[in-house]
């Protein structure tokens, strides 16, 4: 296959299986040889923040003059940047050859059990599990996919485990209350290994006490054992003050606005120096402040665009829209145009509500190119938001109305792709 068909061989598997549990990927990780057993990890989970945070321990850690494995989802320009080393994506012959492996060893499988199978995050979980081992990365930093316990990168024994936040989402998955969704993210936490975590909701915060306890972990929270007790915003990005028992690192710049990236970029300070701790890795503040200057992470409160001013914002669930919210009334004094693309799974009504009523101007498009795609049917009903056929048509009518008005363009990370690979240009 070339690196069209094996994209394309990628995508052919099922995207969700009958069974949560980790028997599938298990038996093709040692078809693999069981390269998820050898190797440091940095497992993170978390309902909004773990995509950042993971990005950022690595930057910090690379910085530091390790080779860091990198594993998120999704993707937002190419496949290939959902495993990266040292920030670069997995070549595309790399990622060619990655493919005939674990379809080879699928083959293998099968002519033992002919029905054995495996899910798409399963596969390409083992993929990158190979390829950090065959490249002998130093470290690999893993975002879970959804939840924790019963995810396929949950076969892993970590350094550091991290739980950024818990939040409402993916309910038919992991539940309807915070208790479950938080049982399901604190199965990441192992025995006898640290875990740093956000400043959880008082529910959140009982399950994870409960597992720490039951797992003799050490917990390190925000706002308890490290903090952020300084901020502002600095050009397009932030400058921080971040403080543990150690001291204080001041005049940090990241190039991320939103208050809660204070947060994630705290939680992924803390995490670096706790690993550097347990390998006894020197890691200096020096490459800290380095590490985390050079974090920009895509489709993050990003700006594609000064004139006219166009960002892009992954928010995809209540929480995330309500961090939204709060980050454009910080940012902007004046009225923004605002477009939301919702998938059909999520709590749809919540988010367009909040967005209507926050902002005058808020249009519903759907997600391109996406099965899970909110109908404009589903839409009809959340009257208060003008509906467009597409983002391309709300973006003209905006700036038919008011060419100087900020557009943020926001509801999915699969939108906010879209919008980057038109406007940017997928290379």
């Amino acid at each position: 296959m070339d690196y069209t068909e094996s994209v394309a061989y990628i995508h052919s598997f099922p995207r969700l299986a009958k069974t949560g549990d980790h028997q599938r990927i298990l038996a093709l990780l040692h078809a693999l040889g069981d390269p998820q057993k050898r190797g440091h990890y940095i497992h993170v989970t978390g309902t909004n923040g773990k995509g950042s945070a993971a990005n950022a321990i690595a930057h910090i850690l690379e910085a530091s003059g390790l080779s860091v494995g990198l594993y998120t989802s999704p993707f937002i320009m190419r496949f290939n940047e959902r495993m990266m080393i040292d920030h670069q994506p997995i070549p595309d012959a790399e990622l060619v050859k990655a493919v005939a492996v674990g379809q080879q060893a699928l083959t293998q499988l099968r002519q033992a059990t002919p029905d054995f199978g495996v899910t798409e995050f399963e596969f390409i979980t083992a993929l990158a599990f190979w390829y950090f081992d065959q490249k002998q990365v130093d470290l690999a930093v893993i975002e879970v996919g959804i939840g924790g316990d019963t995810d396929s990168t949950n076969v892993i024994t970590p350094v550091v485990s991290v739980l950024t936040e818990v939040a409402l989402d993916h309910q038919k998955l992991l539940g309807d209350t915070i208790t479950a969704i938080a049982t399901h993210k604190a199965g990441i936490i192992k025995p006898h290994v640290p875990v740093v975590t956000g400043n959880l909701v008082p529910d959140a915060d009982a399950v994870v006490a409960a597992k720490v306890a039951a797992t003799a972990s050490t917990w390190l929270r925000f706002d308890r054992d490290f903090s952020v007790p300084k901020a502002r915003l600095h050009g397009w990005g932030q400058r921080l003050t971040y403080a543990d028992k150690d001291g204080e690192l001041t005049d940090i710049d990241i190039p991320l606005v939103g208050d809660y990236q204070q947060r994630n970029m705290a939680i992924a300070i803390q995490t670096a120096k706790v690993y550097a701790s347990a390998t006894n890795w020197p890691l200096k503040s020096l490459e800290i402040r380095q590490g985390l200057a050079a974090s920009r992470w895509p489709a993050r409160l990003e700006k594609l665009s000064d004139e006219p001013l166009i960002v892009i914002d992954g928010a995809h669930n209540p929480d995330g829209i309500k961090g939204l919210i709060a980050a454009l009334h910080q940012l902007f004094k004046q009225p923004v145009t605002v477009i939301a693309g919702i998938l059909a799974d999520k709590d749809y009504h919540t988010m367009a509500d909040a967005l209507t009523k926050a902002f005058h101007t808020v249009y519903l498009v759907p997600v391109p190119g996406n099965a899970r795609a909110l109908p404009e049917a589903g839409y009809a009903a959340l009257h208060e938001g003008q509906l467009k056929d597409s983002w391309q048509e709300a973006m003209a009518a905006s700036l038919a109305d008011d060419p100087d008005q900020p557009i943020i363009l926001t509801g999915s990370l699969y939108l906010a792709a879209d919008v980057r690979q038109t406007l940017r240009r997928r290379p």
